[in-house]
């Protein structure tokens, strides 16, 4: 019996969408007597967005494992995503009592819960418990913590605080992290009338990820409307230039946008704003659609982009 094999082809088949292979792993795993099959079990049901069930397979789980704190980790997750809150932090602060447990964690998911509940008070004091002792936790707790504040109507204190996360920023962070904190900080100060500033850091949070509020701010300030305009759909293709991409070699990408335009050559200008400055000149629209002919009443701009599509050319 090699439980460790079983883990890994539970994963792999959860990582292919090949649920009823990693159900049936995760029930062998689960029948060996380890806590990890009742997290992957949970996962699969998860994943095809049974919500229920993967909640009973996780109180089955604690109830034989109750030391085992991913599980009331994940069961914290899962009730909050089902709209189960009270029960969501009961979760989140037994996990906390365990050994082995991350406290930053716990208290920065916990806020999360609060605020979903619509407590913005109690989930910045949640928040407060956050030590920082790992930084991409700390830049997290800043982002959730300057969203609050701008929900709240205090710009003020949301601009310190996405400072203050950005402050943190050091070399390894992931760039979705970051562009969330300019954003917040964009916002801030549009609220405080600060538009200049406020449309220089939506940019910056755009160069590290198409972050919807950013994009949303620079439709706003900009404020170009047209009687012609339409809402496109584009799949748009580009080279790449860079060696690597996600840790493999990439020739070029393909990536979906929406966005508000007169015309064809209107939406692509628009949308190589969005990308890399070294890929402007070699984007082209593969395909098009016109979702709504007469979007007079928006503002030009990007509306949503995908992530990218890698690929990589092959020789004959």
């Amino acid at each position: 019996m090699d439980v460790q094999k079983w883990i890994e082809e539970a994963q792999e088949a959860l990582e292919e969408r090949d649920y009823r292979r990693a159900q049936r792993v995760a029930e062998r795993i689960i029948g060996a007597r380890h806590s990890y099959g009742f997290e992957l079990l949970a996962r699969v049901f998860q994943e095809q967005d049974n919500l229920p069930r993967a909640i009973a397979v996780l109180q089955e789980g604690v109830a034989k494992a109750p030391r085992a704190w991913p599980l009331w980790m994940l069961l914290g997750e899962l009730r909050s995503d089902h709209g189960e809150y009270d029960q969501a932090l009961l979760a989140y602060d037994t996990a906390l009592a365990l050994p082995g447990v991350d406290a930053d964690e716990v208290h920065l998911n916990a806020a999360i819960v609060h605020d979903r509940a619509g407590r913005p008070e109690d989930a910045l004091m949640r928040l407060h418990e956050v030590r920082g002792s790992n930084p991409e936790l700390a830049i997290q707790a800043a982002r959730v913590r300057a969203q609050i504040l701008l929900d709240t109507e205090r710009p003020d204190a949301a601009a310190a605080a996405a400072r203050a996360g950005l402050a943190l920023v050091t070399e390894g962070i992931p760039e979705s992290d970051i562009a969330p904190l300019y954003a917040a900080l964009a916002k801030a100060l549009w609220l405080k009338g600060e538009v200049e500033p406020a449309l220089h850091y939506a940019w910056e949070a755009v160069e590290h990820h198409a972050e919807e509020t950013a994009l949303w701010l620079i439709r706003e300030i900009e404020g170009e409307y047209s009687d012609s305009a339409k809402y496109f759909r584009i799949l748009v293709h580009g080279r790449w230039y860079l060696e690597e991409a996600e840790g493999e070699h990439v020739d070029g990408f393909w990536r979906k946008y929406d966005v508000v335009a007169d015309d064809e050559e209107e939406a692509m200008r628009l949308i190589a704003r969005i990308e890399r400055e070294d890929v402007r000149d070699t984007l082209r629209s593969d395909e098009l659609e016109i979702v709504d002919p007469d979007a007079s009443d928006q503002p030009k701009g990007v509306y949503w982009c995908s992530g990218y599509a890698f690929y990589e050319e092959r020789e004959e």
